[in-house]
């Protein structure tokens, strides 16, 4: 993809990352319908490319088979796993404290979810460097599903940390969004530890689409949701058929 467009895309997605808790949208209390077309991305990204990527993953480590106690055809799996239980018990237990998160240091919790959330803005920065199609409108679908999704977990991230967001979270990611993107120009030989780096963050990221997205039925906008959710799956299929062969 050219640099000046993918720029331009990572561009877009740093300025998201950056400016959500100033949407005059979120200032309210209600529900915003896009939260829930960012819940049908997000909720399809994970079921269509990131559980692929971890086939991938666990595809290469069968080709470099070593001798291991643990079956060599679940590693990635059973890496993915443990990622997906030590995030779950270590954010909740930081949670469950609250008031630890008036402290001036940051806590292990918000350590682990930066450093989770960081490496997932570096994948998808390092993905918009590395796009190989030439199609400008496929790029733009590729930058506006992303930004909506990110849209979505920011939000939540903010939702969850109002102290820690606005004053460090957003900054860093937006920082490893574009470090991603500059990795993708200066070291393509990076691409296959972006790959593994994979089980490390499919944890965190498939709570935050299941756990975090998806709003209680009250809040929830079916049609929107359903609709992103068809919309977000018809764009991965064409890309797979025309636009990545």
């Amino acid at each position: 993809m050219n640099v000046y467009l993918s720029f331009f895309g990572v561009l877009a997605i740093s300025l998201i990352t950056t400016t959500i808790p100033n949407w005059r949208m979120f200032r309210g209390k209600s529900h915003p319908p896009i939260l829930s077309v960012s819940a049908g991305i997000g909720v399809s990204y994970v079921f269509l490319a990131l559980l692929p990527k971890l086939a991938e993953v666990q595809a290469a480590l069968e080709v470099a088979e070593t001798p291991s106690i643990l079956p060599v055809e679940l590693h990635a799996y059973l890496g993915a796993l443990a990622g997906f239980i030590v995030f779950l018990l270590i954010v909740n237990r930081d949670l469950a404290s609250g008031g630890k998160l008036q402290q001036e240091r940051l806590t292990l919790a918000e350590i682990l979810v930066l450093c989770v959330f960081g490496l997932y803005y570096a994948q998808i920065g390092f993905l918009l460097g590395e796009w190989p199609s030439d199609s400008w409108f496929g790029y733009l679908a590729l930058v506006t599903a992303f930004g909506m999704h990110f849209v979505g977990i920011n939000f939540h991230l903010w939702k969850r940390y109002p102290n820690r967001f606005p004053r460090v979270f957003r900054w860093v990611f937006s920082l490893c969004v574009i470090a991603g993107w500059i990795g993708s120009i200066l070291a393509h030989e990076l691409a296959e530890m972006v790959k593994f780096s994979t089980m490390f963050v499919a944890g965190g990221i498939i709570i935050t689409a299941i756990r975090e997205e998806i709003p209680p039925a009250r809040e929830a906008h079916v049609p929107a949701f359903i609709g992103s959710v068809v919309a977000t799956t018809a764009f991965i299929i064409f890309a797979e058929v025309a636009l990545l062969r």
